[in-house]
């Protein structure tokens, strides 16, 4: 007996294409080693290895995230498993037509930023293209490769929120906060952690926050479920995001507002459920009542009465537009008089919208056009997993309008592609049915 796992062996009598059908092997190794990119390359890393992804001068194809031109290659192999890559892009077409209008709105804002505003295509790549090779990549996977990301997210969503958290009573740091300008901060309080900048952290812990509250996971223990929740809610404190944290806790209440009702109409539940619920809400009332009395949310708490300026920003970046004519509005905007008028109404990290971001950036009508597509895409997304995505999608746009987001360079969709299949998939839902898929012969 062998402990190493082996494929079936293939009789001579099979038929040709299940004789010569290529192993998946590489295909599922390589997407395995594209989401550990995904969750542990944050520019930040990249930036501390000495990479000049951010906006330091340096060669073009350093811009560009290492995951995604893995992300091509990991689609090339699973292209070959499927028998060609031109039939797995036309079968995800066919399947993903959501996905296939994503690509057609990526080429768009690409060939507008290319030719006419001139605008750097290297944000709108990393931003968008990756998360669409990764959904391609993630659609390709069985019941147990799913099941397996699942529980390594769990994992890794547990160790970055204790290391946010100490990072936040210690002061040291895994990862250095860099300023969009490529100079370290040394002053920002705020925890790294493992995904790099405190605001993708905030991110990704409330959207972690909201999937537990809305039922990911289900065959995962109601007192795992509870700790992760418990311990990711007190981690958004480390991380400063006031929009995540704000919205993650709206939601996490209006889920266990349904779950009460629920429960007074007559539903099941199991004593120990009930028990474990009642024992982390009572012990995380008591350590957040603890945290606040010793000052150690002090900081986070000054964040609402003195925001530096944020509020203001948000009213300001409208007047951008003031300075733009009804062509530039609509199809054109001129980069330099937008980043003068950035300037001018200092907004110096940026429009904190990603939909006026994008405006500004691109014009209104091709910024309608795209996130019409984008819409799609989620919605293959929530299609390709389960309709409780609806919930985690209402997170993300919340939480995008409310920031500079996706208008900028940034992994935010792809690490919300990733949690979104490791987390909210139906159980019984396995990989889409191929027909004459060369890799699973007909018996």
């Amino acid at each position: 007996m062998t402990l190493l796992a082996t494929e079936p062996r293939r009789s001579a009598f099979a038929p040709p294409s299940a004789r010569r059908a290529p192993s998946l092997r590489p295909a599922r190794m390589a997407t395995a080693a594209l989401v550990a990119m995904v969750v542990l390359l944050s520019g930040s890393v990249l930036l501390g290895l000495g990479i000049p992804y951010g906006s330091q001068p340096g060669p073009i194809f350093a811009k560009i995230h290492p995951a995604t031109y893995w992300s091509i290659v990991t689609v090339v192999l699973w292209g070959m498993a499927r028998g060609g890559v031109g039939r797995l892009v036309a079968s995800t077409a066919i399947e993903r037509p959501g996905a296939m209008l994503f690509g057609f709105g990526i080429a768009l804002v690409v060939f507008h930023a290319a030719v006419v505003v001139k605008l750097p295509i290297a944000p709108v790549i990393d931003t968008f293209v990756l998360p669409l090779a990764l959904f391609v990549a993630l659609l390709q996977l069985e019941r147990l490769d799913l099941r397996r990301l699942e529980l390594a997210l769990h994992a890794v969503m547990g160790l970055n929120a204790a290391l946010g958290l100490f990072e936040y009573a210690s002061g040291w740091r895994l990862t250095p906060i860099f300023d969009p300008d490529g100079s370290m901060l040394t002053f920002d309080w705020r925890s790294s952690a493992l995904f790099g900048h405190p605001l993708t952290n905030a991110f990704v812990t409330g959207n972690y926050v909201v999937a537990l509250a809305f039922g990911a996971s289900p065959r995962l223990p109601a007192g795992v479920r509870l700790g992760l929740g418990s311990l990711n809610a007190l981690a958004l404190i480390a991380f400063g995001g006031r929009v995540a944290m704000v919205l993650a806790g709206m939601m996490a209440v209006f889920a266990f507002g349904l779950g009460a009702v629920r429960l007074m109409v007559g539903r099941r539940f199991a004593l120990r459920d009930a028990v474990f619920a009642i024992a982390f809400v009572t012990v995380g009332v008591l350590l957040l009542v603890l945290l606040i009395d010793a000052g150690g949310a002090d900081r986070f708490l000054a964040r609402f009465s003195d925001d530096q300026g944020s509020a203001q920003s948000r009213v300001n970046m409208f007047r951008v537009f003031g300075v733009l004519t009804w062509e530039q509005f609509l199809l054109w905007p001129e980069a330099e008089l937008v980043a003068q008028a950035q300037r001018d109404f200092s907004l110096r990290i940026g429009i904190e919208s990603s939909e006026i971001g994008f405006a500004t950036s691109y014009g209104v009508v091709v910024t309608v056009v795209f996130f019409a597509t984008l819409a799609a895409f989620l919605r293959e997304v929530v299609r390709a997993t389960s309709p409780r995505a609806w919930w985690t999608v209402l997170y993300f746009v919340g939480v995008t309008a409310a920031s500079i987001g996706i208008a900028t360079k940034t992994t935010m969709l792809s690490l919300f592609v990733v949690t979104t299949f490791a987390l909210m998939r139906d159980e019984d839902a396995g990989p889409p049915r191929r027909a004459h898929d060369p890799a699973q012969p007909p018996c």
